[in-house]
């Protein structure tokens, strides 16, 4: 795929994450199916006129770059995924033009847990962990417990698996917050036995 990814460290994307937990024991083979998903799902118009997914970047070993911000390894994921997707859509006030919209996936793993920043809805990844896929929505107690009211200025949304927050961060930030909230997820299912 030509890669057309901007540059990361100028990336700045609201926080809203939705977190999935890995049923496998391999993670790297489970992180592979999910991008497989995320890459034919987005790359599916449906209604849209078009679609192409101009450029992706995968990070998995610690010593991958993460542009501007060091090594993979310092900056915090075990792995981290980038997909651009620009998609064509019928103009609401003429039927001769058509809208560019440029979207951006991320997916985030640390661990056994993933951090997916999509415009995949979260019916399709719903659909997609009930089928069979090597993932699954968390507890909702486990996101409600963790993130109780805002707390951290974090909302949770327990029943899609969901983390949201208004802001919207420099990538290091980014990551940083994304990281915490994988390490503190991790810790709360550990803590349950799960």
């Amino acid at each position: 795929m030509n890669d057309t990814v901007p540059p990361l460290a100028g990336l700045t994307p609201v926080f809203t994450l939705t977190v999935l937990e890995c049923r496998l024991p391999d993670d790297e083979a489970a992180f592979r199916a999910l991008r497989q998903f995320l890459r034919d799902t987005l790359g599916d118009p449906g209604r849209s006129r078009a679609v192409r997914l101009p450029g992706e970047r995968l990070l998995t070993t610690p010593a991958d770059e993460v542009d501007g911000l060091g090594p993979l390894a310092d900056v915090g994921p075990d792995a981290l995924y980038v997909l651009v997707r620009e998609r064509w859509q019928h103009s609401r006030w003429s039927a001769d033009l058509h809208d560019l919209i440029h979207e951006l996936t991320l997916a985030v793993r640390r661990r056994r847990l993933v951090a997916v920043h999509s415009p995949v809805s979260g019916q399709l990844l719903r659909r997609w962990t009930r089928s069979g896929a090597p993932y699954r929505f968390l507890p909702e107690p486990v996101l409600a417990e963790t993130f109780p009211e805002n707390r951290d200025g974090i909302a949770a949304t327990p029943v899609w698996s969901r983390l949201v927050s208004p802001a919207r961060l420099g990538f290091e930030a980014y990551l940083a917050e994304t990281v915490d909230a994988l390490d503190r997820l991790g810790k709360a299912l550990d803590a349950r036995g799960g």
